[in-house]
């Protein structure tokens, strides 16, 4: 077995979402066949999707690429890549999978792989962020940095997507900002450097904090840990779950957690309530489309029987149903961020207008 050296920078935690998978595999056609660490990878997929990128990437490297499983040891030379709708996580040298609470909408999470490295192997922690949206490793770059370890973003003009690498560099100090390729090469190089162990956690202002959203991730229960006995109040709730969000502070970035678990930073959060926003205008405007629809099927009966009189008002109360669906339509047309004011059509008029 390949045991890794300590006092060495080998320990790469890598985070991808939309737009990673070039960058991912430019990296890793970069790195030397004889490299002395372990490399963990997080990429953002469907939960229960089927990924060929451990297939893809052996295609490119000598080094061993496999998929983490549970309880099995950290050994130098292997690509461990996290599955569909589990977290991967390190902790006492041995690899965790699990079922833990989505963070940043997503699981496996970045965030969530980056915290338990940098608690588990502190200044030997190298942290990368590639291509992808919203700002998934931000948070666990920031602890990353906190315990000494080294921060390293693609290019953001490299990058498909450049939001995670841009997510960094708006709130942590990076040591190195590169294209995919050359971060494979400095791979290479920088775990063959000697370094100085310290005693990490320079900046933290709660480490037992980070204790409990690491055992959050693992699937603990973070309630019963005392996750409410840190952070502060917030307004807001859950779009996950709707229980209250506790609100905390990593520097200038401030992000959420719920007591069941689910972690948001401001920007996920936002999408998040944005999405349910627009699902429950839809359910709005679905209501009224078919109270119109029941109204004019009532309204042909009393016709039938009862006269003019009471079927026109039933029609008339459709037409106001009509008119009210559409108006919440273009609402939620017009509520997107992309709209440019030249998407309404005569789709959207109530009928006979």
């Amino acid at each position: 077995m390949a045991t890794l050296q300590k006092n060495y920078r080998n320990i790469f935690v890598i985070g991808a979402s939309a737009g990673g998978l070039e960058a991912i595999i430019s990296m890793v056609k970069a790195l030397p066949d004889d490299l002395p660490a372990a490399i963990f990878i997080v990429q953002h997929m469907p939960p229960y999707a089927q990924s060929n990128l451990g297939t893809i990437l052996q295609h490119h490297t000598n080094l061993e690429v496999k998929r983490g499983e549970d309880g099995e040891v950290v050994r130098s030379g292997v690509i461990y890549m996290a599955s569909a709708d589990r977290h991967l996580i390190v902790e006492d040298n041995r690899v965790v999978v699990s079922k833990g609470p989505r963070e940043n909408r997503f699981r496996p999470a970045v965030d969530t792989l980056f915290r338990s490295a940098s608690v588990c192997y502190r200044e030997r922690v190298v942290g990368i962020v590639l291509s992808g949206v919203l700002n998934d490793g931000t948070s666990g770059m920031w602890t990353i940095k906190r315990y000494g370890g080294t921060a390293i973003v693609q290019d953001p003009e490299e990058a498909i997507f450049p939001d995670m690498p841009s997510g960094v560099m708006q709130y942590t100090e990076v040591d190195h900002v590169l294209r995919a390729d050359e971060i494979g090469k400095l791979m290479g190089s920088i775990c063959r450097e000697r370094i100085v162990p310290t005693s990490g956690g320079a900046g933290l202002t709660d480490e037992k904090l980070l204790q409990i959203e690491i055992g959050i991730g693992k699937g603990d229960n973070g309630l019963m840990m005392g996750l409410l006995e840190h952070g502060g109040p917030s307004p807001l709730t859950c779009p996950e779950c709707h229980g209250a969000l506790t609100q905390f502070e990593e520097g200038h970035l401030v992000r959420y957690r719920c007591h069941t678990g689910h972690a948001h930073t401001g920007d996920s959060l936002l999408n998040s309530l944005r999405d349910n926003l627009e699902k429950s205008m839809w359910e709005l405007m679905r209501g009224m489309e078919e109270a119109r629809l029941l109204l004019e099927r009532m309204a042909d009966k009393i016709q039938e029987g009862l006269g003019d009189e009471l079927a026109q008002q039933y029609r008339e109360r459709a037409l106001r149903f009509q008119r009210q669906a559409v108006d919440v339509q273009r609402m939620i047309i017009t509520s997107d961020p992309s709209y440019s004011g030249t998407q309404l059509d005569a789709t959207t008029k109530p009928a006979g207008e």
